[in-house]
């Protein structure tokens, strides 16, 4: 048997058939993946102009990848925008902003290891956020919403 012979469990979540939930303003997401039982997930953001998120720790390593607009951090002197692939260590500490400026929403497919915690300006963590909060963060944004609840996320 040749490795071309090999099944392999393969799954499509079809994003566009997902629907956008809002938990905050400007804020919107689709969680494509939950990650059961490894800590990791896998969820798009789309990001108003103007956005600022607070300022996050990542306790295990993230991938983004810019799907539109343009974002960066507050700590860097770089901006992602469309195509761009940007790798985060565990450990990292920054604060997501979008410019007020932009001619769009950022569009950003993240894909998140072990969660992360949200920090206050002393540096303490206030809010937790992992596969299990996000997704309920996402299911409970399109329930208050009136939107029907989506299947076509992958565990």
């Amino acid at each position: 048997m040749t490795v071309a012979d090999t099944p392999t469990d393969t799954t499509v979540c079809r994003a566009d058939d997902l629907p956008w939930g809002q938990p905050f303003p400007g804020i919107e997401l689709k969680v494509l993946r939950t990650g059961e039982g490894t800590g990791r997930y896998t969820l798009m953001n789309r990001f108003a102009p103007g956005t600022v998120l607070p300022k996050h720790v990542h306790h295990g390593e993230v991938h983004a990848f810019t799907l539109a607009g343009r974002w960066g951090y507050l700590e860097y002197d770089w901006e992602s925008t469309a195509g761009d692939y940007v790798y985060e260590e565990a450990g990292s500490v920054h604060t997501l902003c979008v410019p007020a400026d932009s001619e769009e929403p950022a569009v950003i497919q993240f894909v998140i290891d072990q969660g992360m915690d949200f920090l206050d300006a002393e540096g303490n963590a206030f809010h937790a956020e992992d596969a299990a909060s996000i997704t309920k963060m996402y299911l409970d944004s399109l329930a208050e919403a009136g939107v029907e609840l989506p299947g076509g996320i992958l565990p």
